[in-house]
Parts: structure tokens; C-alpha cells; sequence
């Protein structure tokens, strides 16, 4: 008999990859391999539902670094989409919780949901888009999950650092940021030069720098790209006439 924590910890560790559960990811049209959510997860989960304003920030770090702990593959999940993340999220909840999820007193099978994801059809122009205004070009893409961490991190920073007075600023910017996530590069054609930027080159400051000078025209029609993919993301997350809001209260069983 062996009394060594460490050698517990390996075990379970093992145990965790041993029975590991097949997620459905939407972008890669297959199952992938995950390791269960264990109890440390779960709490670090549901920390980030007690703040509601910073909630949604909270969890997007959280389970970022759950995704990455948790999969039995060698893929970059960097690749993976923000739907990806709510698909993966349903699975592990149900998997390792419990499939059983209640809205205004109605009890509901989460494996339905998630029985029905593979046949939910990625349309590529949700996924991708293009606007044009004048001399200036602006491709748009559904953000990857680096992407919706390192903007949110940024954010979340900001609210950490503010005093009280200064609390409604920052939620003031989370328009602008959330605006950024879904900007891929910005292209101005003069008459002798074209300039393109790529986002995923650029510091947050810069990207902001470039955001906050696009006209209200263009940023009205970013936000018009932004609600055509929430209103596709909801099939993912339909539960009779209501749709689950998967952030660290998801989590609480």
C-alpha cells in the first residue's frame, strides 16, 4: 500500500484521461477527447459567476484554460471558434455534472442539445464577412478562442485596476472591445498605396487605436455581423423558448 500524494494525484490524473468523454466540435465536424471536469474546476467556475458584470470576462479565461487542460488530443485550440466553446461547454457540464439543466422551473435534458449539435450546418458567411465603405475594407471573422480571451483579459485587467468613480468607464468599454474581437484586418486604398492591417499583429491599445476611428456607418455594420452569428451561436444553446447562458453559473448544479 502506498500513502504518497503525488502518486494519488498521477492516479487520478490517469483515471480523468482513462475515461475520457467524446465532445462534438462543430468546427472540426468530429468528436474530440476530453478529460472530465474535476472539482477544482467546477469551483474555479463558479467563482466567476459571483460578479455578474464580471462574469462573462471570468469564464472566458476559466475555461480557456480548462479546454487546454482538458483535451486528450494534440490540437491548437487556438483554431477553435467561441461556438466551439459553447459546445464543449454543454458536453463537459452534462458529462461531469449533470445533464440536467432547469429554466423558470422546467427540467431539461442537456444530452438533447447536445445530441443535436453535429446537425446544426456552419454557414460560412456567419462565420466570415466583409465590409466595404469607401476606400476602406474591414474582413470580419467569428473570434477564436485566443482571441476572445486576450481581449477579454484586457478588459477584465481594466475593471481590476479602476477605482469605484472609474467602474463606468470601463463598462462603457466593453462595447468597443467586444467590437474588436471579430475584426480580422482593416485594408485603406488611396490612390497610389494600399495599407492593410492584420489584427492578430497589433497590441490591444493599437487595435483599439484603429477601431475608434471607423465611421458610426461601418461600426453599425460590424454589429449587424456580430448579431447574425449570435442569432445562429443560439442554436446551440435553444432550450424551449429560452437559451442557456453559458458562463460560470452554468456550472452550478
Amino acid at each position: 500500500m502506498t500513502n504518497s500524494v503525488p502518486d494519488i494525484l498521477k492516479q487520478l490524473d490517469d483515471l480523468n484521461k482513462q475515461s475520457g468523454i467524446d465532445v462534438f466540435v462543430p468546427s472540426l465536424q468530429r468528436t474530440v477527447k476530453f478529460k472530465a471536469l474535476n472539482l477544482l474546476q467546477q469551483k474555479e467556475l463558479l467563482k466567476s459567476s459571483i460578479e455578474e458584470t464580471l462574469t462573462k470576462l471570468t469564464f472566458i479565461t476559466s475555461f480557456y484554460n480548462i479546454i487546454q487542460e482538458n483535451i486528450l488530443e494534440s490540437l491548437n485550440i487556438n483554431q477553435f471558434y467561441i461556438f466551439d466553446r459553447t459546445a464543449i461547454a454543454l458536453a463537459l457540464r452534462s458529462a461531469s455534472l449533470d445533464s440536467k439543466y432547469t429554466i423558470e422551473d422546467n427540467v431539461y435534458d442537456l444530452n438533447t442539445l447536445i445530441s443535436a449539435i453535429p446537425n446544426i450546418t456552419i454557414d460560412q458567411n456567419v462565420v466570415r464577412g466583409s465590409i466595404e465603405y469607401q476606400n476602406l475594407t474591414i474582413e470580419l471573422e467569428v473570434p477564436r478562442l485566443n482571441v476572445d480571451r486576450e481581449i477579454s483579459n484586457s478588459v477584465l485587467t481594466k475593471f481590476k485596476a479602476a477605482k469605484t468613480e472609474d467602474i463606468k468607464t470601463v463598462v462603457s468599454e466593453l462595447f468597443i472591445h467586444e467590437v474588436l474581437k471579430y475584426i480580422r484586418s482593416v485594408t485603406f486604398k488611396s490612390e497610389t498605396d494600399t495599407n492593410t492591417v492584420e489584427f492578430s499583429t497589433l497590441k490591444i491599445d493599437s487595435k483599439l487605436a484603429v477601431a475608434e476611428k471607423f465611421p458610426t456607418t461601418v461600426t453599425g455594420q460590424i454589429l449587424e455581423f456580430i448579431k447574425k452569428y449570435r442569432d445562429f451561436e443560439n442554436q446551440y444553446t435553444k432550450l424551449g423558448e429560452s437559451n442557456i447562458e453559458i458562463d460560470g453559473s452554468f456550472f452550478a448544479i
